[in-house]
């Protein structure tokens, strides 16, 4: 069964997307015109317009009930059997109503084009009837649905140079559970000695008993942190090694031979509480230190981590220098130990590569991704790491993919811009940049 889920290898990636044909500016126009859609002529097709993904082999259209004497605007090929289809990377702002929605371009609607201009509303969901869902040979492999851990109230606020007050800390919570993120990583229980802005841990979980419709797992480095969380409330925890010896040091004063003692110790005490423990390996790709890890060594570790009873281990490029070309090599090697489903990937975006590496792990199966709201985050134990990827263009990425994740990007949006202005910083996400200068042009109008 695992090997079954790693047969898109690298060699599948660099492959990557062929030159076909695109819609004409006449051809998109069809898309979204009743007059053209009704005709009874073949659109034409030129490799001359826009951005595109690819050619495809077929594309649903269940939210989409034609038009009685419609005719598909589908180019067809060869036999009646035989049709292709595209998807234009380009995202598109002419739906009906004016609405701003990155879903992938099939039949859009029937309503009668007339402006490109959005009016400051956009979608972030399927739609209700059906989701269009492209069977590309690319993208075939990837998950109908991805959980979205949200990491930026932990791993964002640490970072920060001041201290973030307790009840901004809860305001931003409720707002990201208000999205539909199931998963919220609260806070940390560690010495405040050494991470001070997460000195208010017993507050921020006792100001979140009463939230539901997610859960709210925190850090804890050893069994003290353990015994902290629990008393505090906490019901479910974290624990963190490395795959750099390096880094193991800097970060946890201590090898990853003697972290993982540690951890044993607190495995077995969540156990016994029948309290969820979830696992972070640190440096899995490179180490600000030793440079590159080997896949060996992260396997290894995440091995140990499943072992003692981690229901989720979380791979993680602290200081975001991996790509396709080191990330899947390192996934294949995990995931000949340790079952696909028990793994998450959490990467950081200092060298643009994050949405690339998310996709790859995608299309090996990975069906969880960590992410931190506007793209706050690094490590402060790792010298050049830059934030996290931003949870706004991971769930844009995702929606455009057809994948479901139950989040509501605008409120995503609305909770970025609310830590942000707290922070006095624009946001770190491009879609949440993108999206706001076009309501800003739109209200211009």
């Amino acid at each position: 069964m695992l090997a079954a889920k790693t047969s898109c290898k690298l060699s599948s990636l660099r492959s990557f997307l062929p030159h076909t044909s695109v819609p004409t500016a006449s051809s998109l126009e069809a898309l979204v015109s009743t007059r053209l859609l009704s005709s009874s002529d073949d659109i034409a097709w030129k490799p001359t317009f826009g951005e595109f993904i690819g050619e495809v082999s077929e594309i649903e259209t269940e939210n989409v009930v034609p038009e009685q004497g419609s005719h598909s605007p589908f180019h067809q090929l060869g036999d009646k059997n035989s049709r292709q289809s595209l998807i234009w990377k380009g995202q598109i702002m002419s739906l009906p109503g004016g609405h701003f929605s990155n879903q992938a371009l099939g039949v859009v609607g029937t309503r009668p084009y007339t402006s490109f201009t959005p009016d400051c509303h956009f979608s972030s969901q399927s739609y209700d009837n059906g989701t269009t869902r492209v069977a590309h040979k690319f993208l075939s492999a990837i998950p109908r649905y991805v959980k979205i851990v949200e990491v930026g109230p932990r791993d964002g606020l640490q970072n920060e140079e001041e201290i973030v007050p307790t009840t901004v800390k809860v305001k931003l919570i409720e707002m990201l559970v208000s999205s539909g993120l199931t998963v919220v990583e609260a806070t940390s229980f560690v010495s405040p000695k050494w991470v001070p802005q997460l000195a208010d841990a017993k507050d921020v979980i006792a100001a979140i008993q009463c939230l539901e419709g997610a859960r709210f797992p925190v850090l804890t480095p050893n069994l003290k942190g353990f015994e902290a969380a629990v008393a505090a409330g906490a019901k479910e925890v974290a624990i963190f090694a490395a795959a750099s010896e390096s880094f193991s040091k800097s970060n946890i004063n201590c090898s990853i031979e003697e972290s993982l003692a540690r951890y044993h110790d607190v495995a077995l005490a969540a156990r016994k509480l029948s309290i969820p423990l979830r696992g972070y390996i640190s440096c899995v790709v490179g180490c600000p230190v030793e440079g590159a890890v080997p896949p060996s060594k992260v396997a290894y570790v995440a091995k140990e981590l499943f072992d003692m009873g981690c229901s989720e281990i979380s791979l993680g490029d602290t200081i975001g220098v991996g790509t396709p070309g080191t990330v899947v090599p390192m996934l294949e090697s995990v995931i000949d130990i340790v079952p696909v489903e028990k793994l998450a990937v959490h990467f950081h975006d200092t060298y643009g590569q994050a949405l690339s590496n998310i996709l790859a792990s995608l299309q090996m199966g990975i069906s969880t991704v960590d992410s931190s709201v506007s793209g706050l985050g690094g490590c402060p134990y790792a010298k050049g790491a830059s934030g996290n990827v931003a949870t706004e263009d991971v769930v844009y990425m995702l929606n455009g993919l057809g994948v479901e994740t139950n989040v509501d990007l605008q409120k995503v949006i609305l909770a970025g811009g609310f830590i942000c202005k707290h922070l006095g910083r624009s946001s770190g996400s491009k879609t949440a940049i993108a999206l706001s200068r076009t309501a800003i042009r739109a209200s211009k109008l």
